[in-house]
């Protein structure tokens, strides 16, 4: 046999395995066909008397009783279906996954697909519900045993989990945050108010960005704060998106009644040793009605990435907080709507030649060709 020979049925093997393997989707589908009193939790591929299945985890609406429907990976073909009873151990352990399910967005399928868009990797073995950073997600495992990719189960959104040596955006403690908003309050005056701040690493240390808004004029200020000290502060007009998010804040201000620092201080009652990354208010008009929010972006003392909310409408202690895999906007992005396109290169044109901190890549402060190059590296 040549050597062609045998690389083409080679090809063919490898084809018709992998056209035989029913995929997860199918067997979701089975799986909740098969247990139709029981609502998945979860779902994964072993090997039973040396057959490879899948096998379904769901449970009953009490959490009394479990079924794992059991189908042949190949085939597809049901095989059995265990019915089990529930210890209280286990239900406990469940429970915060059950007194949730009514959130969910995005289904197993589209969670294995994102996780295995954001891993590059397809041989998973294991996706189930799970609580993560206080957040109801996906957990999605690989063969290799090591992978595992954590989904957000109501914006489909990764949720990050750094090491030791990642590449992460630089965090203060939640006390330098707060003092650093103070300084840059207490330095631009009356009619100022704080509506977001950002950390940059620099070579003597984290420096606090600090973004205020003029209730009164609409001007906006970045205020560069190290330690106890303000190193400067940089008036500007806000142009194009920035005009339309400051005039939508000062719009809505006189709902707050939570400030970002009381806001901070709530993130880290909730992630005690967390690193503050950076925050911003957030103004979203429904039919419902319009809510404001506080959006911090934290890194936990696990080292877990989360964006965390608080309803600047409530008094803490009442308001509606909740965690979400981390929502974020690549360089070039300058109006905010997820793309990088014509419309970003329309701000930029805008604001040529002007002094913006918010828009500026470089570190000139100058809106220029450095913008410019930002949205071609980033287009799409």
């Amino acid at each position: 046999m040549s050597i062609r020979t045998i690389a083409v049925l080679s090809s063919m093997l490898c084809a018709a395995t992998a056209a035989a393997d029913i995929g997860f989707s199918a067997a979701i589908d089975a799986s909740r066909g098969a247990a139709p009193l029981g609502t998945l939790y979860g779902i994964q591929t072993r090997e039973r008397n040396g057959v490879m299945v899948y096998e379904g985890e769901l449970y009953n609406a009490g959490l009394t009783t479990r079924y794992q429907p059991r189908f042949n990976m190949e085939s597809g073909a049901l095989i059995r279906v265990n019915v089990n009873g529930v210890s209280d151990a286990a239900r406990a352990a469940l429970q915060p996954i059950a007194d949730r399910l009514g959130e969910v967005q995005v289904d197993f399928v589209a969670a294995i697909d994102a996780a295995n868009a954001a891993s590059e990797r397809s041989d998973v073995q294991k996706v189930a519900f799970d609580i993560e950073a206080g957040i109801l997600a996906y957990q999605v495992e690989y063969l290799d045993g090591d992978t595992k990719m954590y989904i957000d189960s109501v914006t489909g959104g990764v949720i990050p989990h750094h090491g030791a040596d990642d590449d992460m955006d630089p965090t203060n403690p939640s006390t330098s945050v707060m003092a650093a908003i103070g300084l840059a309050e207490a330095h631009k005056g009356m009619g100022w108010v704080t509506i977001g701040m950002e950390n940059e690493a620099e070579k003597g240390g984290n420096i606090v960005e600090v973004l205020l808004v003029d209730l009164k004029s609409g001007m906006l200020s970045v205020v560069r704060v190290a330690g106890d000290a303000v190193l400067s502060a940089n008036d500007f007009d806000p142009i194009g998106n920035q005009a339309e998010r400051a005039a939508e804040i000062r719009a809505n201000w006189d709902m707050v009644v939570t400030g970002l620092s009381a806001a901070i201080g709530a993130a880290e009652a909730a992630y005690p040793g967390a690193g503050i990354a950076e925050a911003e208010f957030e103004v979203e008009t429904e039919k419902t009605g319009t809510t404001i929010n506080w959006k911090i972006n934290l890194i936990t003392a696990e080292m877990i990435e989360i964006d965390y909310i608080v309803d600047a409408s409530q008094a803490i202690g009442n308001g509606f907080r909740f965690a979400m895999a981390p929502v974020s906007f690549r360089q070039g992005d300058y109006n905010r709507d997820g793309r990088v396109d014509a419309l970003d290169i329309t701000e930029v044109f805008s604001a040529w030649g002007a002094i913006n901190p918010l828009m500026d890549v470089n570190g000139d402060e100058v809106v220029g060709s450095h913008e410019v190059t930002a949205i071609v590296s980033n287009w799409g």
